[in-house]
């Protein structure tokens, strides 16, 4: 008997979080309840009508509950503090990890070729790959940082370009696959510069 009547008193989690909304909060998932799971948007308006900030279903016709059309953004705009946090780090932590390329590139240059070039890359990858942990970790995106990481990515494709230039073999797809990539990045690094408060 106790079992069953514990399974009665347990309130889904999406209720929880909902009933602890402030106001305006619960304004926009009305705004955005298509958006939501039935239950849950259900719950929302349980929860608005509770509050008194509408009488009835019927209210949610009203202006002020009408969800704009999503425009096309570039970077997509992320309300959440949360979900813009865990946004950033996973950003942050890619480009990190991108930094081990030239790295690795710099020590096969070294070992072949014993030259200065190959110093100089694995410069770049740690300097890259510790900016990009500076990203990651500090609280606020700092614009300096963006634009030192624009500054390498940019220093990048110019070495990249240098390659292709000296490559007599080159082909189509080499050239496609880095205009890919470089836009990749670019986008990774423009996207953190959106995320900034």
């Amino acid at each position: 008997m106790t079992e069953k009547s514990n399974e009665e008193n347990q309130v889904p989690e999406f209720q929880k979080i909902i009933a602890g909304y402030p106001d305006d909060e619960l304004r926009r998932v009305l705004k955005k309840r298509k958006l939501y799971q039935r239950e849950a948007a259900d719950f929302a308006v349980q929860e608005a009508i509770r509050r008194g900030m509408i009488y009835s279903e019927q209210d949610l016709f009203a202006r002020e509950f009408k969800n704009e059309p999503e425009k096309f953004l570039l970077f997509p705009v992320i309300e959440n503090e949360k979900v813009r946090a865990k946004f950033k780090k996973s950003i942050s932590r890619s480009l990190m990890i991108l930094g081990a390329l030239p790295a690795v590139w710099g020590g096969i240059q070294i070992f072949e070729t014993q030259n200065i070039e190959g110093i100089l890359i694995i410069i770049f990858g740690v300097t890259w790959s510790f900016t990009s942990f500076q990203l990651m970790h500090k609280l606020k995106i700092n614009p300096k940082l963006i634009y030192f990481m624009f500054a390498l990515a940019v220093l990048a494709v110019g070495y990249i370009l240098k390659i292709f230039i000296k490559l007599h073999s080159l082909n189509a797809v080499d050239v496609l696959v880095g205009i890919i990539a470089a836009g990749f990045v670019f986008y990774a690094i423009g996207f953190l510069n959106s995320l900034r408060d």
